[in-house]
């Protein structure tokens, strides 16, 4: 029996390693995994630092070892965590053992097949570590507490491995200390309805220790802490707690990649848990029912608690009682004398169902990635030419800049503090762009946050032609070409519906060649106040109606959008449309318009008071053979 358990515990592990091993790398890195690298590639007396982050450097010490032993990527620097993910797995078999050995089996399994564990050991921060911790912590208080019930002298290595554990977890995340705080709570309870107080002794010299050891990073690091809290009080509400237990348990159960109608099917996981609760008391072990009960509502309250000093909560923050959920929901499916091998089987059948779509939508549906920065940055790269300048919106991407940058491309961020005002804006854009031909600017998370004017992008749109304005994950790219403008050169007087006049435009130059730029400036004018923003198109057509070029984007470089526009003010609107470098020679048809997004439906175009149609025929142009013309390639 005992070759059987061993040989499937090695079963188990392979599995937790393959799951946690597959596609390891196919994540992009996101923002706190490249702070945590850009934190791994300083001194290590820095790293150490209690400025260099919110959370306690234990993962970022082991991370510094890493970076220097097997380098930076992806792979590499998130192998620690799964290896700490692993050690979860035989350490719920011990603890569930503890109960019987059917339920340490479920446990294990359900610990090596959880994609929210799964989805944090993919991950180069501290979470999978602070749950090894917390787990070994969990599973040696109690064989402590287990020794002393039988009036047994607990040994000394076991109070070791509880201290060790206790300390690994806490020096890696502080919501650990919500299970200190449980184990806490329920020993000095036990002892106090059992009336042997002098069996909190030995538990005092080991919390002291442990607090000696802590104290010193807790006296570092608190006044970081201090100048990051925030305080939103009004959250202390019913319904905050509501919301945190429900993402929390869901979380547990099936992960957080499932799309919400299937997630609503991980409340059948939550009521096998709460099964496991009442069977746990009845089969006897109504102190590890109280445990469990306690660490799960221990850790819901703790943060709730701590909440509305904190920026926002997330799930990933209470991994660390996600052991008693575990072991609740093994027990809740263990050890049935009726029908209960069938039970055991439809219930593992239906967690394991819904961890793997869970995991298949992680890996393979878009909704879920974590960034899109490295595509920027390839992107950026693919199309870099001589004389391109990276703009860099936002000084929180440096970290994630510093890991993806292309080489050999020149480079500024843009101070937040110089887009305060139009005329520190000018200043410092125009000094950044002198002797550059194009800009890529990166505008990076939320703009209100650091220019909530869109004074950086307002700038280039009025001094240069948009000719790409792409959206991804967290961030926009946009690419200027850093020419100057000239005045109307073609005056027209169309009308876009009721609202909106073109007044005229320019393009140059009048005959390009495929791979060119066509920069092409419209000269807009609002009628009247506009009460939707509206989209700008501008499309070049073959003869045959065939769209061969395009730029879709809101006006300005989407700084201006016409809900803002002025009536009787002239909006000046460049844009660089490139031709692709096969476009066969010959006349094309140039035209432009508007249309409200999503519904995309175009605004009807009047000339003299009659509708031509929905979009404005700016001309034909022709396209001659590269060589043929000097069309002078921005």
């Amino acid at each position: 029996m005992r070759y059987r358990t061993l040989l499937l515990l090695l079963c188990l592990l392979l599995l937790a390693f393959g799951l946690r091993t597959y596609r390891l790398d196919g994540q992009e890195i996101w923002g706190d995994e490249a702070c945590s690298i850009t934190i791994a590639l300083f001194p290590f007396a820095q790293v150490f630092s209690g400025n260099m982050d919110t959370h306690p450097p234990l993962h970022h010490m082991l991370l510094w070892a890493t970076v220097r032993v097997a380098g930076e990527s992806p792979f590499a620097i998130r192998f620690p965590s799964v290896l700490a993910g692993m050690m979860v797995v035989p350490l719920m078999y011990r603890l569930g053992k503890l109960i019987r050995r059917e339920t340490g089996i479920l446990a294990a399994v359900f610990a090596a097949v959880s994609s929210f564990l799964i989805y944090y050991s993919q991950e180069a921060r501290s979470y999978a570590l602070s749950l090894a911790g917390s787990t070994g912590s969990m599973l040696t208080f109690w064989m402590a507490l287990y020794y002393q019930q039988k009036r047994e002298s607990v040994p000394l290595w076991l109070w070791g491995g509880y201290a060790l554990s206790s300390l690994v977890a806490v020096y890696s995340h502080y919501y650990a200390f919500a299970v200190l705080l449980a184990e806490a709570i329920f020993v000095i309870g036990t002892i106090w309805k059992d009336r042997h107080l002098p069996r909190i002794l030995p538990w005092l010299v080991v919390w002291g220790g442990m607090a000696l050891c802590f104290l010193p990073w807790a006296i570092h690091h608190s006044h970081s802490l201090q100048g990051k809290a925030s305080a939103r009080f009004a959250e202390w509400n019913f319904a905050k707690f509501g919301e945190i237990t429900a993402r929390t348990l869901l979380a547990y159960g099936v992960g957080k990649t499932l799309p919400v109608g299937v997630q609503r099917w991980g409340w059948g996981i939550v009521g096998i848990a709460l099964l496991g609760l009442g069977r746990t008391a009845a089969w006897g072990h109504r102190r590890m029912a109280v445990f469990l009960g306690l660490v799960l509502l221990g850790g819901l309250l703790f943060a709730w608690g701590i909440n509305p000093l904190m920026p926002f909560f997330e799930e990933r923050y209470l991994l660390v009682c996600a052991p008693s959920f575990l072991l609740l929901t093994a027990i809740g499916l263990s050890g049935w004398k009726r029908m209960g091998t069938i039970w055991a089987v439809v219930g593992i059948s239906f967690i394991g169902v819904l961890n793997a779509l869970s995991l298949w939508h992680y890996h393979n549906n878009p909704a879920f990635l974590k960034s899109q920065y490295g595509s920027v940055m390839a992107d950026i790269a693919a199309q870099a030419q001589e004389g391109d300048l990276i703009l860099l919106n936002n000084p929180l991407q440096a970290s994630l800049f510093e890991y993806y940058r292309p080489e050999g491309m020149s480079y500024r961020f843009i101070p937040p503090d110089v887009l305060l005002t139009e005329e520190e804006a000018e200043r410092f854009l125009q000094e950044a762009t002198a002797g550059y031909q194009r800009a890529w600017l990166v505008d990076f998370g939320n703009p209100q946050e650091y220019d909530p004017a869109h004074r950086a992008r307002a700038w280039l749109a009025r001094h240069a032609y948009l000719g790409l304005r792409q959206d991804y994950l967290g961030a926009t790219l946009s690419l200027f070409i850093l020419e100057t403008p000239s005045g109307i050169e073609h005056p027209v007087d169309i009308l876009l519906g009721d609202e909106i006049r073109l007044r005229g435009y320019s393009i140059k130059p009048e005959a390009p060649s495929p791979g060119d730029f066509l920069l092409l400036t419209l000269y807009w004018e609002a009628l009247h106040p506009i009460s939707h923003s509206y989209t700008v198109f501008v499309h070049l057509l073959s003869q045959d109606g065939r769209l061969v070029a395009q730029i879709d984007t809101p006006p300005v470089g989407g700084a201006f959008p016409t809900s803002e526009w002025v009536p009787g003010e002239e909006i000046v609107d460049h844009y660089a449309i490139q031709l692709p470098p096969d476009l066969p020679p010959g006349p094309y048809q140039l035209n432009a318009g508007m249309y409200l997004w999503p519904a995309m439906t175009r605004l009807p175009v009047l000339k003299d008071g009659q509708v031509i149609g929905d979009f404005i025929p700016l001309g034909s142009l022709e396209i001659l053979p590269r060589g043929t013309f000097s069309s002078g390639k921005p």
